[in-house]
């Protein structure tokens, strides 16, 4: 019988469905280390959060499968588990709902100026002269038309915004007005009057985001970076912010968290943070579960494909 390890906090309801539905596979719920270390060697399957080292992959002779339920797979030994020929799924699709409603909820904030109205209001400080804006009618780019930015340009376009999209294969989407390959991305920049970010963490994406971009931006345009930390040059954005060469931005992301206190992005006013919290939800795990028992009958049964396969070549 082959073995699966769950090695994150996974609802107990959620092990014992999966036990009941694939009796074929056993399931082992351990979050202990030294108890994973002890499993892993009889392990075909992991289904792991962010809790996947080399270490644990070189202890995993019989791993056939990696499934993670984030989206994001920059965190781990990639080398190790392509060289291996490991399978690895992701969580990709889990976020879209959730995260697509941050975005309107900053987008409808920076417009109406929020993050200076609450300021003042902590100041008690009765100032109505903050820019108050509509999100209508305004363009929106969106860098990285995955799940989540396909919903972000739905929802957008409810709320009239034009949507336009940086794609890696570019091609007609519906809710994007227009779709452009990475070559364009500057033509994105200078087009939109709001552009969220939601590129993932590659050797090519490092550091895209930079002062030629931000300088390509109009003068009261926003910035959102939703994606990854190291996709943005952190400095150019800090500049860019000083010198009023773009209005606002907002990142939930950083290079390096929790973002140092010495950070120069903390004491700019027209800087919204927040920690790393765009992608959590309570029904996190509920679409977790429906992606992991997807990719489980396809293994057990052997037809259909799964879903989510990150591959080699892409890394995404």
């Amino acid at each position: 019988m082959k073995q699966a390890l769950i090695n994150f906090d996974f609802p107990v309801k959620f092990v014992d469905r999966l036990r009941e539905k694939y009796p074929e596979l056993r399931f082992v719920h351990a979050t202990d280390a030294n108890e994973v270390f002890s499993i892993l060697p009889e392990t075909q399957i992991l289904i792991t959060f962010y809790q996947c080292s080399s270490d644990m992959v070189d202890a995993s002779p019989n791993l056939e499968w990696i499934q993670v339920i984030s989206a994001g797979v920059d965190y781990l030994p990639l080398d190790a588990i392509f060289e291996r020929g490991i399978l690895l799924t992701n969580g990709r699709g889990i976020h879209s709902i959730h995260m697509s409603e941050y975005a309107i909820a900053v987008l409808v904030m920076l417009a109406r100026s929020f993050h200076f109205i609450m300021r003042n209001r902590f100041k008690s400080k009765w100032d109505s002269s903050p820019q108050q804006g509509e999100i209508y009618g305004s363009t929106l780019g969106i860098v990285g038309l995955g799940e989540i930015g396909r919903e972000i340009a739905k929802k957008a376009s409810v709320f009239g915004m034009r949507v336009l999209g940086v794609k890696r294969t570019p091609g007609a989407l519906e809710y994007a007005d227009e779709v452009y390959g990475p070559e364009d991305i500057g033509e994105v920049f200078e087009k939109s009057d709001y552009v969220i970010n939601l590129l993932p963490s590659t050797q090519a994406t490092e550091k895209l985001i930079d002062r030629k971009l931000f300088d390509r931006m109009d003068p009261g345009a926003c910035f959102i970076n939703m994606g990854r930390g190291r996709t943005v040059n952190e400095d150019d954005l800090a500049e860019a912010l000083r010198s009023g060469k773009i209005r606002a931005a907002v990142s939930d992301v950083f290079d390096v968290e929790p973002l140092p206190e010495d950070s120069p992005l903390w004491d700019l006013e027209n800087m919204i943070i927040t920690p790393h919290v765009c992608g959590k939800s309570p029904s996190y795990m509920n679409r977790a579960l429906e992606i992991i028992e997807h990719n489980l009958d396809v293994y057990t049964g052997g037809k259909g494909a799964m879903i989510n396969v990150v591959h080699p070549d892409t890394r995404y």
